[in-house]
């Protein structure tokens, strides 16, 4: 089964640039959150429905990581593509690429776990396994 991509344009936005006029580092970040909730939604699973169809809280994160390849500024479009890069038995691995036209600006990794409440501890969540189904459904590049 071939893997799933999907694209989403970002535009940079004024208050989005330091006082150099470059793309404060944590924005990439917070649009890496929404290219992963893009992801989800392009195959009818918007996170809220994550809930009512899996019985999970989330998808929260515990890892990410960047590499800054090249500067974005004001009025910018980035082009996100974001897929799954490895499915594990209860997180999943994301990869992000942005691209500022023709230029390599960003490419991103998260590590996301799929979380429900913990049975015992009020407050607290703990990972659960990940359904095969969804796997299938939106299938990693492996």
């Amino acid at each position: 089964m071939q893997m799933l991509e999907n694209k989403i344009i970002q535009r940079v936005e004024w208050g989005d640039c330091d006082a150099a006029d470059i793309v404060f580092y944590p924005q990439y970040f917070r649009w890496f959150d929404r290219a992963t909730a893009a992801l989800f939604e392009s195959v009818g699973l918007p996170v809220r429905k994550l809930s009512e169809t899996y019985g999970v809280l989330g998808i929260p994160l515990v890892d990410a990581s960047a590499s800054f390849r090249s500067p974005s500024t004001y009025g910018d479009d980035l082009e996100i593509t974001t897929h799954i890069q490895e499915w594990r038995s209860k997180t999943f691995v994301l990869s992000h690429r942005m691209m500022n036209g023709d230029r390599l600006a960003v490419e991103g990794t998260e590590i996301r776990v799929w979380a429900e409440k913990h049975p015992t501890e009020p407050g607290r969540i703990r990972a659960k396994r990940i359904p095969d189904e969804l796997k299938a459904l939106i299938p990693a590049k492996t």
